[in-house]
């Protein structure tokens, strides 16, 4: 006997996040689902970025170079994708002072653009806070067990607080902060514009 009902089944758990970066060409435009950043050492090794496994790190020991890059969960406002956002620390100051700012970074929409539009080109990224009024955002994911699907480890090797709690603290200058806010602004216009609010 089929079992019928008015109500779709719940969203299913899993892990499986597309890992997106900023493209060369376009603007990435997404709202944060996540209360906070995650952030892990990497290397460049193997032909692709895979996390380090101190103290016994086969890239360390082969003098490979490390650093910081963060992950946090976003959805697209247009399509509704939910998936990963990776950059390096440096890019992720303005995450940063937002979440010193407001306390959280769920909720907050993010435009990462290279603009000199090249493959790794220093990404820049403007923050605003989104209009929830009109979309739901869903829950955030296990950020670390999602990634260590996509570094195809078992996520038991994952140690994310410790990752954590290894990053220095980022500092933020304070003219990198008042050039943040002009970009801010000038993002808002444009988006204002492209809405149809404003004037070219």
């Amino acid at each position: 006997m089929p079992s019928w009902t008015h109500d779709l089944p719940a969203a299913p758990t899993h892990h499986g996040y597309d890992l997106r970066r900023t493209p060369p060409d376009r603007p990435l435009r997404a709202i944060a689902t996540c209360d906070a950043l995650n952030v892990c050492f990497t290397h460049y090794w193997g032909g692709r970025t895979r996390p380090c496994e101190t103290p016994e790190c086969e890239a360390c020991n082969a003098m490979s170079p490390k650093r910081a890059h963060c992950y946090l969960s976003a959805m697209d406002p247009a399509t509704r994708d939910h998936f990963l956002f990776e950059c390096t620390a440096t890019a992720a100051l303005p995450f940063s002072d937002w979440i010193e700012t407001y306390g959280t970074l769920r909720g907050c929409l993010f435009q990462a653009s290279r603009p000199k539009r090249r493959r790794n080109a220093k990404v820049e990224i403007l923050t605003k806070p989104a209009d929830l009024s009109k979309i739901s955002l869903p829950p955030a994911p296990d950020i670390a067990a999602a990634m260590s699907v996509i570094w195809q480890i078992p996520g038991s090797a994952i140690q994310h607080q410790d990752a954590i709690n290894m990053i220095p603290a980022m500092t933020i200058a304070s003219d990198k902060v008042d050039r943040m806010r002009i970009n801010a602004a000038d993002f808002e216009k444009a988006t204002s514009y492209r809405r149809g609010n404003g004037t070219p």
